[in-house]
């Protein structure tokens, strides 16, 4: 079966050591990660730049094509989208796009003390740091989801990483 695992939270709580922790713990899974960060500097050069207007659509429909085109040329792929995801206007973004996957997962990654976001994204390269405003902007915007979303959702859970 083909599988769409749709990893959200806020910058510095640790989308992607999650990712690569799930390949790890997979291995008999063929596992493709989709990084907004990653696309963001494959299309704008850096990962500090942003889309013009901060239209961050234009990430997200390059992650949704990409991820299309795996369901396609695979058997049963694994696509992890790597992205912030803090509402369900863009969870919904995403998943009401990508229904074709028989299996749909939402996981939210938190934290109890999200002050320990700024301590992680501090401790990041350079290239990497998100502005303290952001992540603080981010954290208090963050929400689970409504069971309207959740319905489009096979499974979903939330996982915390305080450590």
């Amino acid at each position: 079966m083909s599988k769409l695992l749709c990893v959200c939270g806020p910058a510095g709580i640790g989308k992607s050591t999650w990712c690569k922790h799930y390949i790890e713990n997979h291995p008999d899974e063929e596992v493709f990660i989709l990084s907004a960060d990653e696309y963001r500097k494959k299309l704008f050069g850096t990962y500090r730049q942003f889309p013009p207007l901060r239209n961050m659509r234009i990430v997200y429909d390059e992650m949704i094509r990409q991820a299309k085109n795996l369901r396609l040329a695979k058997k049963n792929p694994t696509i992890i989208l790597d992205t912030t995801m803090i509402n369900d206007d863009r969870r919904l973004y995403f998943v009401k796009q990508l229904m074709e996957f028989e299996e749909r997962v939402l996981v939210l990654l938190k934290v109890h003390d999200y002050s320990v976001l700024l301590e992680r994204n501090a401790r990041r390269i350079y290239e990497k740091r998100v502005p303290d405003e952001v992540i603080i902007d981010m954290s208090r915007h963050y929400y689970d989801p409504e069971p309207e979303c959740l319905q489009y959702f096979t499974e979903y859970f939330e996982e915390y990483r305080d450590d």
